[in-house]
């Protein structure tokens, strides 16, 4: 008894490797940090292996108080660029972080203070060592070493059975198939991106999306399952391997953390969309909303909001608001702690997906992932086959923009014009997206693992 109890405790120790994690707060995060979280609440174990300095995202404090007492481990990671350079020879903090709080973006970085002084000459020649030996596979190499180093000691130490690894970066997969070789272990290759299928996932170089390559087809041989985040991806990968690692490829999506779901029943008139604003999205949903506006009474004309880095979105969205003269109809709001933004999103009428009618069919968005979870009504403008399309659609919540600017004012039009919903009310769909639903899904991929 005492035996098998000794065994059942060494097989819930999971050791989740990834450079994207707590304190860190933006989407590459939270798959990973969710799973940590509730696994826990299901009786496993998880050990964190991660980076020891966070360069370019923001920081929230309160994602490692949730973890409370698990085990996180931090090994040495210095960005391969000038910046990197600069603060491992001088010891100065030059992360976006800490710049953002002296709020001294006008010389975010001695890299970018460097290239700005340089002659084009040197900025072109920094951009190439960046393009084609410093950034291959990724920013991230030099983490690698000593991070395979670690979980070697780790595995051994704690008698872990079971590997995760979130991927991108490619880095990551590479820790896992070092893994795989030399340990007695289980290794699940997570992907939240088809990383050689978009072109904006890997390098326009051709020797290092050859080494980028070989890396995806080494995962796909040694990992004993591979999970991904969107359904489509499995077709991507049927394609790319002719069907050869069906077997291994598992659909979870990822899930809105269940304790932050709001209770309130007040509703602002608002349309809110989430992250950065992308230059390809132009400005054709504000020239559809700048026409329905103007038909519509002022009372039922809803505030839109664009939640996400304002130094970003601020340079994109603010000369479109200007040139069709919408400045007072939409507000744009600096990036906020999960916590907030769900409040904010529960409280809004509608929500916005602006991915156009032909780009990332593949993709389950993660802000869509939110509004599905909080039941939000979406107004969508994604292509007609897309992965994000089928999802609201089994929500019975999405409010589609075609590819016809008279229809899109009309059903914006009504949308805005209607006293209640357009649409029938969401069904129990919605509960996939829970961060324990995704998690319990986790768990039968262990379980069917620890049982071979």
């Amino acid at each position: 008894m005492l035996k098998n109890y000794i065994l059942s405790m060494k097989n819930k120790k999971v050791l989740i490797i990834t450079p994207f994690f707590a304190p860190e707060s933006h989407a590459a995060v939270f798959r990973a940090h969710k799973f940590v979280k509730y696994l826990k609440k299901e009786g496993w174990e998880p050990i964190v292996l991660t980076v020891d300095t966070n360069y370019l995202y923001n920081e929230d404090s309160s994602l490692l108080e949730e973890l409370g007492d698990t085990p996180i481990y931090r090994t040495r990671y210095i960005e391969p660029s000038l910046r990197g350079l600069y603060m491992r020879l001088t010891g100065k903090d030059r992360t976006y972080k800490t710049i953002k709080v002296h709020n001294s973006f006008s010389g975010s970085s001695p890299s970018s203070e460097n290239k700005a002084k340089a002659p084009k000459s040197w900025k072109y020649l920094y951009n190439y060592l960046l393009a084609h030996h410093l950034n291959n596979p990724d920013r991230f190499w030099t983490w690698k070493r000593g991070a395979i180093k670690k979980a070697r000691c780790l595995i051994r130490e704690n008698d872990v059975q079971f590997v995760y690894t979130s991927c991108l970066p490619f880095t990551t997969n590479e820790i896992g198939i070092a893994l795989k070789k030399t340990e007695n272990i289980y290794w699940i290759a997570d992907f939240r991106d088809p990383i050689t299928y978009a072109q904006r996932m890997h390098s326009k170089i051709g020797r290092v999306f050859l080494n980028q390559k070989k890396i995806q087809d080494e995962t796909f041989l040694y990992a004993d399952k591979v999970t991904v985040l969107s359904s489509s991806y499995k077709l991507i990968f049927n394609d790319q391997y002719e069907g050869k690692f069906d077997n291994k490829i598992i659909f979870i999506p990822t899930g809105i953390d269940d304790e932050y779901l709001p209770t309130h029943n007040r509703i602002n008139n608002e349309i809110i969309f989430v992250g950065e604003y992308l230059k390809e999205y132009k400005d054709d949903f504000f020239k559809i909303f700048k026409r329905v506006i103007a038909l519509l009474p002022e009372h039922k004309v809803p505030i839109l909001k664009i939640i996400g880095n304002t130094s970003i979105n601020e340079k994109v969205v603010l000369p479109l608001l200007k040139d069709l003269n919408l400045l007072n109809r939409v507000e744009l709001v600096d990036h906020m702690p999960q916590k907030d933004l769900y409040l904010e999103l529960s409280k809004a009428k509608y929500v916005l997906i602006l991915a156009g009618h032909f780009n990332h069919w593949w993709c389950n968005f993660a802000k869509l992932v939110d509004y599905i979870a909080l039941q939000k009504l979406v107004v969508a403008l994604v292509p007609t086959i897309s992965e994000a399309r089928s999802e609201l659609e089994k929500t019975k919540r999405g409010i589609f923009l075609e590819d016809n600017f008279e229809q899109n004012i009309e059903i914006l039009y009504r949308l805005f014009s209607s006293r209640g919903d357009m649409e029938t009310p969401a069904n129990d769909y919605y509960k996939r997206y829970f961060a324990s639903t995704q998690t319990k899904e986790f768990v039968k991929v262990l379980e069917k693992l620890e049982k071979l």
